[in-house]
């Protein structure tokens, strides 16, 4: 509970060392939250695209932080960071971080067995996610209970600007620091470090601190080895160095590179690289002379794999050949064999370009490396191509901190294949491979494709592959097999058309290539409750206490403006591509956006305190037009970006000006904050929706939140009802 004498304001003489506190400690909260949404993402696979569970922890804490408002529970924050460390080296040694995600109607690339052994694997991953989760929990939970103490000692409004600008420091501190690849146990030692020194000066104990530190040095420090291993196995007698891990600003890369056995260090003994992502193999290079060295399996595994990068080149000779999800190089290496005289490779990870420069002799010279979205690049280049070539472009990561939308999905649209049939040549050819494991995942990019270019695709397969699974399927679209002039080479088979089942097509506003919508997640949904439950409980003090209509209405604000949140993020991404500076840029804008929307409120105080109802009405204006305005369409037109951007952004300032309006007025801010952050874990929760909805079907269950809000305003209080008879 709060101490009575710091729900007091401050002396005068006080309030700028506590804004100082609250600005810095409101800079740590945001970045360690950033940080634990990116490191168990990128850590632990059953993460990788489920962070809403790390999103929602951190929230849950942050908000029974603010209920609780501790300074006992402040100082505990070093031990919660320990935590959260020894859990994520444990659980990399025990191999937890291999785990998938237990849900069905998802697809989750390196997690294929797990739907088949659903009902035993909730049986140990319920609780085990208790345990990876507990951590991110402790973490926010302490930090949030000083901010609460915080909060109770400054003006409302004035904490809350201060908290809002420390907020958009540490995001851009931590933008920055990803930016440069840091991994993320130093990104945590750094904050330990600024919150070590924040308790020794004001606390004392400097041993006890600067121990816990140096535990957290030696943690960090020492990294188990990497337990991705090739997808060929036999390729380990190659082995001469890895897994080497670097982390780009949108996942984990782990390098293993193989050489000639018992040979130097040299470019005449490398044979190639393995790239995972995330821990799940992601690709191969090899070089040319590769096959020559090597015999049995894997000669055969590598002269399938030069078949399917010499493919497009056998169809269609080329001149300008465009290579999207270019990856370390391998089909802009085909492609110079073949002799194209100019290659334009498009990929969305500068480390992952980084390391094909290092590896690939090609990247070092003839060809032009583009670090963009495809979908994004398609809108903006004016060149023209006889090839365009996708590279296996496949996702292992989401777009934002807790999206449903992968970074790839919107290439894989109606809009988007449109797009890029679009900047073909006369005659031209796309060629698209896509390692589609999941039989409904083949049927369902065959009958977009379908649907986006108004003919049947040729599809084939190698009959020779000889790989560890499945063969890659590849399309086929152009001119030339519109007009059946296309046929398969020797040695490739054609794929059968899916049949008559109905398969839901891929558009801007339903781009969820790897969901089955169709399907009750049952696996999902419980380990979903889960979560909610033990939310419930840690902030049981803010829930489950007598809160007036005032507490509530921040309560739906909060849910609906994660929503929101979200949602820009996903729309947004469609606009300006989905890249982590867009997510940034997004991010960071929003919080500029409301602290613009407070410093309104506290300019004009009485003005928009008097009218909320028509705030309201604003909003609900506001969010239809952004609903009715298409997102994709014009994507390379600057006014058309310009309107989007506004139009999608303007119900968050209108929403910022009535959550100020709302908490200037609160007598207990701390808890003011806790039943508002606790709202945004429901938020987060429900863009889960979008999967069923689509991304503009968001916007809609926003609408709704935002009608509950409001009708906690107008609710008659507590206070208003007349006494109860006593009784004679």
């Amino acid at each position: 509970m709060l101490d009575p004498e710091s729900v007091k304001l401050a002396s005068q003489g006080a309030r700028r060392s506590i804004a100082m506190e609250l600005l810095v400690l409101s800079m740590v909260s945001l970045f360690l939250e950033l940080l634990v949404i990116r490191w168990l993402s990128s850590d632990v696979r059953a993460f990788t695209v489920f962070r809403t569970f790390p999103l929602v922890t951190c929230f849950v804490g942050l908000g029974a932080g603010f209920a609780l408002g501790s300074d006992r529970a402040f100082r505990l924050t070093l031990y919660a960071l320990l935590q959260l460390v020894i859990t994520m080296r444990l659980a990399e040694l025990l191999g937890v971080t291999l785990w998938g995600f237990p849900a069905t109607s998802v697809f989750q690339w390196g997690n294929l067995a797990v739907n088949s052994l659903a009902p035993a694997y909730m049986l140990v991953f319920m609780p085990l996610l208790i345990l990876l989760l507990a951590g991110p929990f402790a973490v926010c939970l302490c930090i949030g209970a000083r901010l609460g103490v915080l909060f109770n000692q400054l003006e409302p409004l004035k904490a809350y600007l201060i908290n809002l600008a420390g907020a958009l420091l540490g995001s851009l501190v931590f933008a920055a620091l990803s930016y440069i690849g840091l991994a993320p146990e130093w990104l945590l030692l750094s904050a330990a470090v600024a919150v070590a020194g924040y308790l020794i000066v004001r606390h004392g104990q400097r041993w006890r601190h600067l121990t816990a530190i140096a535990l957290l040095a030696l943690l960090a420090a020492w990294t188990p080895h990497a337990t991705t291993l090739p997808l060929v196995g036999e390729l380990l007698a190659y082995r001469s160095v890895g897994p080497i891990t670097f982390w780009s600003p949108y996942q984990r890369l782990d390098l293993t590179v193989f050489r000639l056995p018992d040979s130097a260090e040299s470019a005449d003994s490398f044979l190639g690289a393995e790239l995972a992502v995330n821990r799940a193999f992601y690709q191969y290079f090899f070089s040319d002379k590769a096959g020559s060295h090597v015999s049995g399996d894997i000669a055969r595994f590598l002269a399938a794999r030069k078949r399917q990068y010499s493919l497009p080149f056998e169809l269609k000779p080329a001149d300008d050949v465009l290579i999207v999800g270019a990856g370390l190089g391998q089909n802009a290496e085909a492609a110079l064999g073949h002799g194209v005289k100019s290659v334009d490779a498009v990929d969305i990870d500068p480390q992952i370009l980084k390391l094909g420069r290092q590896y690939n002799p090609a990247y070092r010279s003839a060809v032009n490396l583009i670090c963009d979205d495809a979908r994004h690049f398609f809108g903006r280049t004016e060149k023209r191509y006889d090839l365009i070539v996708f590279g296996l472009l496949d996702s292992h990561a989401v777009i934002g901190q807790g999206s449903s939308v992968r970074i790839d999905t919107y290439i894989y649209t109606t809009e988007g294949i449109r797009e890029a049939l679009s900047l073909l040549k006369p005659g031209g050819l796309a060629v698209i491979s896509f390692a589609a494991v999941a039989p409904w995942i083949k049927d369902r990019l065959w009958r977009t494709m379908e649907q986006a270019c108004g003919y049947r695709p040729l599809v084939l397969r190698d009959s020779r592959a000889f790989v560890w699974g499945k063969p890659d399927i590849i399309f086929i679209l152009g001119d030339g097999v519109r007009q059946g002039q296309i046929s398969p080479p020797p040695g490739w088979e054609r794929v059968a058309a899916p049949g008559p089942a109905r398969v839901r097509i891929l558009t801007d506003d339903w781009p969820y290539l790897y969901v089955q919508p169709d399907i009750l997640d049952i696996p999902f949904w419980l380990v979903m409750a889960e979560i909610l439950l033990i939310g419930m409980i840690a902030a049981r003090g803010a829930l489950f206490r007598k809160n007036d209509r005032t507490m509530w209405q921040l309560f739906f604000l909060g849910a609906a403006f994660m929503l929101l949140e979200l949602h820009a993020i996903s729309r947004l991404s469609l606009t300006f591509g989905s890249t982590w500076f867009t997510s940034a840029i997004v991010i960071n804008g929003i919080l500029i956006l409301i602290m613009v929307a407070n410093l309104v409120v506290m300019a004009f105080p009485h003005f928009l305190r008097t009218r909320q109802g028509m705030i309201y009405l604003l909003l609900f204006a506001s969010i239809a037009a952004s609903y009715f305005l298409p997102a994709s369409g014009s994507s390379g037109q600057a006014a058309h970006q310009v309107l989007v951007t506004l139009v999608t952004l303007l119900p968050m300032g209108l929403a910022g000006i009535l959550f100020a309006c709302i908490f200037a007025g609160v007598a207990q801010p701390n808890r003011a904050m806790a039943l508002n952050l606790l709202g945004a874990v429901v938020g987060g929760v429900l863009e889960y929706l979008s999967n069923y909805t689509g991304i503009r079907g968001v916007e809609l269950v926003a609408a709704a939140l935002y009608l509950a809000s409001f009708i906690c305003s107008i609710w008659p209080s507590a206070a208003s009802q007349p006494e109860p008879l006593a009784e004679t």
